[in-house]
């Protein structure tokens, strides 16, 4: 399932959280880390080599830059820890040439740093981080900047909303549980917006609307307690059953459960129409500090796990 883990790194002290979290993956899974360096074509960069900044183009002759050279630091830092690690120097769009670098390598993890706030206060990822969270097919883990380091697993979150496109992020985290020996907590949220209908009536809620809130959460119960059943023996399992909104409620639960990591699924568009984080995935990103190990969920990515 997991055979490789690549690290994208540009140079910054930000990039420098993400590998905790390799070292960790490579670790449990027992593979090697890819270090991957994409320098962007007409920007200035400072050539250790020559002492000189240059301006990189494709047809820069002395653009000879030894990875082994740019990731020594890393690549140390790594192998002291008994991890195989190489290391990769593209030139292009770092988005584009972190996905396409990602296709070249068996089962590959993706795992990337985001920034902090940007604007007034506004919750950012970069936009690196976000188009390869929309654009790979392979999981990305997003690593946040000023976040917890991932230096272990002992709790696992995955939210489910009853669709087999979420429960594609479960293998992962059975896998992770598993090697981990973490907690697993199976998280559905009973879409009843009760808080929101509170605000919006301003009275208590009718006797009617009452039950039929109820059947929902009843069926999200007993969808948790079917899903329970899939998960292996010997792995600690947890049902997390709410109600409200999915958005709010995950978030809230996320920093109350002491989560280590949340694995969830994407949801997308694909054809002429634009591809979309789904909204509780992008909340997520944006709204807390745990990792997010986030697996695709087009029908694309399917067929790459495959292959």
């Amino acid at each position: 399932m997991i055979e490789t883990i690549l690290v994208a790194h540009d140079g910054s002290p930000a990039a420098e959280t993400t590998l905790p979290a390799a070292a960790l993956l490579a670790r449990l899974f027992s593979v090697p880390v890819v270090l991957v360096r994409v320098l962007e074509t007409m920007r200035p960069f400072y050539d250790p080599r020559h002492g000189e900044v240059i301006w990189l183009s494709e047809d820069e002759p002395r653009l000879e830059i030894p990875p082994e050279e740019l990731f020594a630091a890393q690549l140390s830092i790594l192998r002291e820890r008994g991890i195989t690690a190489v290391a990769v120097v593209r030139l292009g769009k770092p988005a584009d040439e972190l996905v396409e670098e990602a296709r070249a390598w068996p089962a590959p993890v993706l795992v990337l740093g985001s920034h902090g706030r940007g604007g007034v206060g506004r919750a950012v990822i970069g936009s690196v981080t976000d188009r390869v969270v929309r654009t790979a097919r392979c999981p990305v883990l997003v690593v946040r900047a000023g976040g917890p380091a991932l230096e272990r697993i002992e709790h696992v979150l995955v939210p489910l909303d009853g669709s087999p496109r979420a429960e594609r992020a479960l293998p992962y985290a059975i896998a992770l549980a598993e090697r981990a020996g973490a907690r697993l907590t199976l998280a559905r949220v009973a879409e009843t917006h009760r808080e929101l209908l509170l605000e919006w009536r301003g009275r208590p809620i009718a006797p009617a609307t009452q039950e039929r809130l109820a059947a929902i959460e009843e069926e999200a119960a007993h969808y948790l307690d079917a899903i329970r059943e899939r998960i292996p023996a010997g792995i600690r399992v947890q049902l997390l059953q709410l109600s409200g909104d999915p958005k709010r409620q995950l978030v809230a639960a996320v920093a109350r459960e002491r989560t280590d990591l949340v694995v969830l699924t994407t949801r997308g568009k694909g054809g002429l129409e634009r591809w979309l984080l789904g909204s509780v995935t992008e909340r997520l990103l944006t709204a807390t500090r745990v990792p997010l190990f986030i697996v695709p969920s087009t029908e694309e990515s399917e067929v790459h796990q495959a292959e």
